[in-house]
């Protein structure tokens, strides 16, 4: 296998700026902890994958019926192509990437709350800063633990995953059938069906959300990876069951990014990367081998237009390519190629000239019909990120993609703000959803909540972070009133210190906050079994 080498590391007074070769990667060969230029075969998590049983699938007890059929907007534009196919050698990546931090616009990252306090402005002492952590011994028998968390965790005996009980997708009636509902046209032969999730690392690392795509594909169809970014918007981003490469100079940004534009002109996946000039270049492409994500007959490309942007070349499968004007008045621009289907790559390059450089907001590998999983993530983000993006350009992206269900995986980052208290989080996530059914009015909409997190204080002195239960019960408060449902992953992997149990099995990375790669496909079997739970009881409807 021939690994990526990092040359060149230079901090610079707007971000950091990686040096990559990539050596030919013929067949999409898996490149852990690579800055997210090629490589998403998978070959060794195919391995897991396979030795995984798919969970048993239940009928959603709503009659499947097809998705109201999506008129493509005025701004796609749609070509069919009929003589293409994937060249030899197209899985092979050679090149070095440049990934620079945009023009500063804005302001750094965080979005004040109007109204309702900053740090140190509060009315009342904030909860967050004066809970008490739990004092935590990895690998005791911790007595002075309250009784209720000693038995929840099972400690004195050995830790089985299996022996954690379920939690329940919770709310009110309303919003489980809209996820029935979503269930139900999932499930109709011959439609395509998009759902979507947002949130911080645990979606932007797409194990989670990766291995929810691979079980509901194999229940419903492949239909594709969906929509992703074509050059990494960061040093190690990376995708399930799809190959990226790409090279050259590259200027990303994405929400809430400190030293980004802050014009909020992001699209739906919340980033924007922009080929400096005609040597940068970024290809995606269908698998080679893997058991998902081998054929597409959609590529497509969405492009944010600017005043005087240059252009933007594209082609698909090595053929000829078009160069798409990328200027006009402010809004999206889009080029969908309908191909037969089967293996095949969709690139893009930058162009000289003078003017802005164009701005891609992200490309797409779909089929006609199956099940496509949008996972669009970006690490250390809070849902407050989303007020800080456009919202026009934001409902007009997505009313393209109309996702039947929505998922926002958010609340470990607010979790660890010492500035936060329940009243701040309370209106923050109010304003956000607020913003998010003005968008997606009609979508059903589940809330991720925060995992459960330790700390290392000092060295062998270690405590359960308690912030974490108070976001997860104000996401219980808050989501009805939006008709969402919420799922405490805290209480999915078994409450306050369960992620000392999970990391004692090799379910928990060290850092205590995210999960390894057995841990996260655990944690996505468990969603998946609770919408269908949601599906299998339509009467049933757990407290919050």
């Amino acid at each position: 296998m021939n690994r990526a080498s990092v040359v060149g590391l230079v901090v610079l007074g707007l971000g950091v700026t990686w040096g990559l070769v990539q050596a030919g990667c013929a067949g999409g060969l898996h490149m852990p902890g690579s800055l997210g230029v090629l490589g998403q075969d998978l070959p060794d998590e195919r391995v897991s994958h396979a030795a995984t049983p798919a969970p048993t699938p239940v009928t959603p007890t709503v009659t499947p019926r097809p998705s109201a059929p999506v008129v493509p907007p005025s701004w796609l534009r749609v070509e069919t192509v009929s003589e293409v196919g994937i060249p030899p050698g197209a899985y092979t990546c050679d090149g070095a990437i440049d990934l620079q931090a945009p023009v500063p616009g804005g302001p750094a990252t965080d979005v004040p709350v109007a109204g309702v306090g900053t740090a140190g402005a509060d009315a009342a002492p904030s909860p967050f800063a004066t809970a008490t952590m739990l004092r935590f011994e990895p690998g005791g028998d911790n007595p002075a633990l309250p009784e209720t968390i000693r038995t929840s965790l099972g400690l004195g005996a050995p830790f089985v995953v299996d022996n954690v009980p379920l939690e329940p997708l919770r709310g009110p009636e309303s919003a489980r059938a809209r996820v029935r509902d979503a269930l139900a046209r999932a499930a109709t032969p011959g439609s395509l069906t998009r759902f979507a999730a947002w949130g911080a690392s645990h979606v932007a690392g797409e194990f989670f959300t990766g291995e929810v795509r691979r079980a509901l594909q194999d229940r419903w169809g492949d239909g594709g990876h969906g929509l992703l970014m074509p050059a990494p918007p960061w040093t190690g981003y990376r995708r399930n069951d799809v190959n990226l490469c790409a090279g050259g100079s590259w200027a990303t940004d994405f929400a809430a990014r400190v030293g980004g534009r802050g014009d909020g002109l992001l699209g739906p996946t919340g980033m924007r990367v922009e080929p400096l000039d005609a040597n940068a270049f970024a290809w995606v492409s269908t698998t080679a081998s893997n058991p998902h994500g081998r054929s597409a007959s959609r590529l497509g490309v969405l492009w944010l237009r600017q005043p005087g942007a240059r252009g933007l070349s594209v082609s698909v499968d090595g053929g000829a390519p078009r160069v798409v004007d990328t200027s006009g008045p402010t809004g999206p621009g889009g080029l969908e190629f309908h191909v037969p289907d089967g293996g095949h790559r969709i690139e893009v390059r930058g162009t000289d000239g003078e003017g802005p450089a164009p701005a891609i907001l992200g490309v797409t590998l779909e089929r006609d019909a199956g099940f496509v999983l949008d996972a669009m993530g970006v690490n250390g983000r809070t849902a407050a990120s989303w007020l800080a993006w456009d919202e026009r350009l934001l409902a007009d992206t997505l009313a393209w993609r109309a996702p039947a269900l929505i998922v926002l995986a958010y609340g470990t980052n607010e979790a660890a703000d010492d500035r936060m208290t329940s009243e701040r989080y309370r209106a923050t996530l109010r304003m956000t959803l607020a913003k998010v059914r003005r968008v997606l009015p009609d979508a059903a909409c589940v809330l991720v909540g925060p995992s459960d997190r330790g700390k290392e204080l000092r060295r062998g002195d270690h405590v359960i972070w308690a912030p974490t239960a108070s976001i997860a019960a104000v996401q219980r408060e808050v989501a009805p009133e939006f008709d969402c449902l919420s799922w405490d992953l805290q209480a999915v992997t078994g409450g306050q210190g369960s992620v000392y149990r999970w990391r004692e099995s090799g379910l928990a990375a060290p850092d205590l906050i995210h999960f390894t790669a057995a841990g996260y496909r655990e944690v996505a079997r468990r969603f998946v079994r609770a919408l269908d739970d949601v599906a299998a009881a339509p009467t049933a409807t757990p407290s919050p």
